[in-house]
This record gives structure tokens, C-alpha cells and sequence, in this order.
């Protein structure tokens, strides 16, 4: 098993939010609630959701994330 420490979650999740960015959202919602969205319109998530689909794999599906925030 791997220790994921804070620093590399944080970097993960500004990861996510500069791909939610780049897929033109501003919002801040959970990691489970971008996915919600993304599963209505994949077309609209193109390069975030792969982002954050590993971040629901690694447990992080309650985190926040603020599009756009680096």
C-alpha cells in the first residue's frame, strides 16, 4: 500500500482544477459532484475527468475542488 501524503493530494486536486478549468468551469464542488456532472455530459469534461476519476479511486471523493484555482 502507498501513503499518499498532503502535499501530493494538493497537488492533485489544483491538477483537477486547472483541467476543470481548461474545460471552461468555475465552480467549487466535491470531487462525487463533478463526476455526477461529467457522467450528464461527458462532452463537457474532457480533460478533467480522468483527473478526477483517480481522485475518487483514491478516496478523495468529498474533497473539494475550485475550478480554475492553481
Amino acid at each position: 500500500m502507498k501513503v499518499i501524503t498532503q502535499k501530493q493530494k494538493e497537488l492533485a486536486v489544483n491538477q483537477a482544477a486547472r483541467m476543470l478549468q481548461k474545460d471552461g468551469w468555475t465552480q467549487t464542488k466535491t470531487v462525487e459532484q463533478w463526476l455526477d456532472d461529467a457522467e450528464l455530459q461527458p462532452g463537457q469534461f474532457q480533460h478533467s475527468q480522468p483527473v478526477l476519476s483517480v481522485l475518487q479511486m483514491l478516496g478523495f471523493g468529498t474533497e473539494l475542488v475550485q475550478a480554475g484555482r492553481t
